[in-house]
């Protein structure tokens, strides 16, 4: 499905402008909720880790104060559906079972069956949208910070992080310290392919620069 891995700090009101959200009757289920700028008249309500709201009162609150939102997952669903209908699925979550990232995957779509967009706050530093029609997203490739197709640069991380398992099994870890061993997949692709989305990944690139870390280098 359509998606849009947005580098930027957590704040929604372009988003939502450029998507045209205040067209939208929708329901906003949100779910694992970390929000900045709670306190004041009304904004009690983003101190909770899940709630839902009319998209009305969402775009109002967004546009007054454009909270920072440090966490957060943000479901649209029709307002045809009941309140009843959205508490009847499971809430979107950022992991899965297995404590991996459901933004991490070749194929993304929004969790909730019924919600026809969904937008990820991640630590502050991103944003994923995702649609189930690219049409939806396509205005937000005017943002001024960088955007990049979240699916294929998923696929790229993938591929690079399966070299990566095959050369520590390999070669194991050298010289490497616990920060690198632990972070190594993240800091191998800041190295080779942040922000370079046409860069192909190579078995020989990130073993020239696995070597590097094997070593002890930084």
């Amino acid at each position: 499905m359509p998606g849009i891995w947005i580098e930027r700090g957590g704040y929604l009101r372009e988003i939502l402008r450029l998507l045209g959200a205040g067209r939208w009757d929708c329901w906003w289920l949100i779910t694992g909720l970390a929000c900045y700028q709670t306190n004041w008249p009304g904004g009690e309500k983003w101190a909770q880790e899940a709630l839902v709201l009319p998209n009305a009162e969402l775009l109002r609150d967004v546009e007054a104060r454009d909270m920072q939102f440090v966490w957060g997952i943000f479901s649209a669903i029709p307002s045809s559906h009941s309140l009843a209908e959205i508490a009847a699925d499971p809430p979107p979550e950022f992991t899965d079972s297995r404590g991996r990232s459901r933004y991490l995957r070749a194929c993304l779509l929004p969790q909730h069956p019924l919600a026809f967009l969904e937008i990820a706050a991640e630590d502050s530093t991103s944003i994923t949208a995702v649609a189930r029609e690219e049409e939806i997203l396509r205005p937000l490739r005017s943002l001024s910070c960088w955007t990049e197709d979240a699916e294929a640069s998923n696929r790229r991380f993938l591929a690079m992080e399966e070299i990566i398992g095959q050369l520590a099994a390999e070669m194991g870890y050298g010289r490497m310290n616990d920060h690198t061993h632990r972070n190594l997949c993240a800091l191998l692709w800041r190295k080779l392919y942040h922000h370079q989305p046409r860069r192909p990944v190579r078995r020989e690139d990130v073993e020239a620069a696995y070597l590097r870390l094997w070593k002890g280098e930084s």
